[in-house]
């Protein structure tokens, strides 16, 4: 699994909440309102949750990675191109616009 596009659309006036950001893996499946947000030691993101899970104590994330390796993986590189400052971001040929 490669993550081959990110966009990343800005969020003004929130102080948490940093972006929202959309990746595609394998120029087949997109993962939509991923947000980017300012923890306590920087910058992480988040999938989306369910929104009928903020009724329950705890709350889950719909769409997750399964293990750290790859939650890192797609980290870095959203947070890569929120810190560039780019809305597009093609990784797997490096251009950003």
């Amino acid at each position: 699994m490669t993550v081959t596009n990110i966009n990343v659309k800005p969020i003004e006036g929130l102080p948490r909440l940093k972006a929202y950001a959309t990746i595609v893996l394998d120029n087949q499946l997109a993962i939509n309102e991923i947000k980017i947000i300012k923890a306590n030691n920087g910058l992480c993101i988040e999938f989306p949750k369910d929104k009928y899970t903020k009724l329950k104590s705890k709350s889950s994330e719909t769409i997750a990675p399964l293990n750290l390796k790859t939650r890192c993986y797609i980290q870095s590189l959203v947070l890569q191109a929120y810190q560039l400052g780019c809305d597009y971001f093609l990784v797997n040929k490096g251009v950003y616009l």
